[in-house]
């Protein structure tokens, strides 16, 4: 692999006073990936940038406006960009959620968010030069070079090439502006306080370049939110629901015998007690008086076919066992069930996508050469984008 030349930038401050007026819901730490033999190109393009969007001076994203034209110049800008291959890796730090002794101290924070942050590049590449907007007084500069040298790229005998650097953007290392800009456009996708209405127009830009993290890394339970009691949805959900069993046990040649006497059975429960889930070991109980070998796995298979025939069969999230819906609350469980279960694998599968993305310089993209995968990717993006702010309602 050739050598990576890593840029980094940040966006918003890291006050922890939240209460104070125009200070950043979220600090962003971004890294623009850029490979050795793409260094002259991105050089010439960002000159170009420079001249046709920002007059020949540096390109900041504080200088764009925050109007409809800045928005607009920020799309432009970001279009001329995909002519390079890049990547973009960021943390997006909620500081409504830092806790811990001395990160309140702006020096501390930067550090220890840094170090978090940088970490990632020794341990997936070999050959780096890290490129790093300078910020703060000497003293403080020389402290978090020598931190982040010592605590992060840690070079040995077999890892020599790797470097950390300071530099002044508008001089030593103009690249550096393209991790201003790009921090300055995940900050306002991200960052709830500065976020733009249409920031979902820049994720569309950056989303096949970007792999974003956030702090705290922890996990997310995915709940429907469930609606106050509604007796007129409960009841046409249990018609509709009801005409789905009665309609597949009409065309019962559709269906299997053992399908037939579980959705008879399911049917009956809900005749009876709808608001009953009945056990799996109940059905199987009941199935084998007809079918002695009928087995916990047969009763999956049954409950597979009636749901891909249509028949409305909700198992409930924390629960066991099975019953035809009657109520909100039925669907809701059921759609929470398989939440928990999807949702994680799309993001075991984003996990492992990434890590060959970044690892190879996008050369191991399987999600997009196979167009049969086309459906996963859009998934991993639908993922990813829910995870924006969403901005708020415009009263008046």
């Amino acid at each position: 692999m050739q050598h990576l030349h890593i840029f980094v930038d940040e966006f918003g401050n890291t006050s922890l006073n939240l209460e104070k007026t125009g200070t950043f819901s979220h600090f962003v730490l971004t890294a623009v990936l850029i490979e050795e033999a793409q260094i002259e190109q991105a050089r010439k393009l960002r000159a170009d940038i420079s001249r046709r969007y920002f007059q020949g001076h540096p390109i900041k994203s504080s200088r764009i406006a925050n109007d409809e034209n800045g928005f607009q110049k920020r799309l432009d800008v970001l279009k001329e960009l995909r002519q390079l291959d890049f990547l973009v890796l960021s943390l997006v730090i909620n500081k409504s959620k830092v806790t811990g002794e001395g990160l309140d101290q702006n020096t501390i924070f930067y550090k220890y968010f840094n170090r978090i942050f940088l970490q990632q590049f020794p341990k997936n590449f070999t050959s780096f030069s890290i490129h790093a907007d300078q910020l703060g007084w000497p003293e403080f500069r020389r402290s978090l070079q020598h931190y982040i040298q010592t605590k992060v790229i840690q070079r040995d005998l077999f890892t020599p090439d790797r470097t950390y650097q300071l530099v002044e953007d508008d001089q030593a290392e103009t690249l550096v502006q393209l991790a201003d800009f790009i921090a300055g456009c995940l900050g306002k996708i991200y960052c709830t306080s500065h976020s733009h209405e249409k920031a979902s127009f820049l994720f569309d830009l950056l989303h096949d370049r970007s792999f974003v993290d956030f702090y705290p890394f922890e996990k997310t339970d995915f709940f429907l939110s469930i609606p106050e009691h509604d007796h007129e949805k409960n009841e046409l959900i249990a018609k509709i629901a009801a005409a789905s069993a009665r309609e597949a046990l009409a065309q019962h040649h559709r269906l299997s015998e053992e399908a037939q006497a579980v959705l008879q059975y399911l049917y009956l429960m809900f005749r009876t007690a709808p608001e009953r889930l009945v056990e799996k070991y109940e059905i199987i109980d009941k199935l084998k008086r007809v079918f002695p070998n009928f087995s916990e796995q047969q009763l999956r298979v049954c409950i597979q076919h009636l749901r891909d025939d249509g028949v409305l069969i909700v198992s409930i999230q924390g629960k066991s066992g099975y019953k035809i819906p009657d109520r909100v609350e039925d669907i809701a469980g059921f759609y929470n069930r398989y939440l928990n279960s999807i949702v994680p694998m799309i993001n075991r599968l984003n996990i492992c996508n990434r890590k060959l993305l970044v690892n190879s310089l996008q050369q191991v993209d399987l999600l997009k050469a196979n167009s049969n995968y086309s459906i996963l990717h859009e998934l991993i993006k639908t993922l990813d984008k829910d995870k924006q702010p969403h901005p708020p309602l415009n009263l008046f």
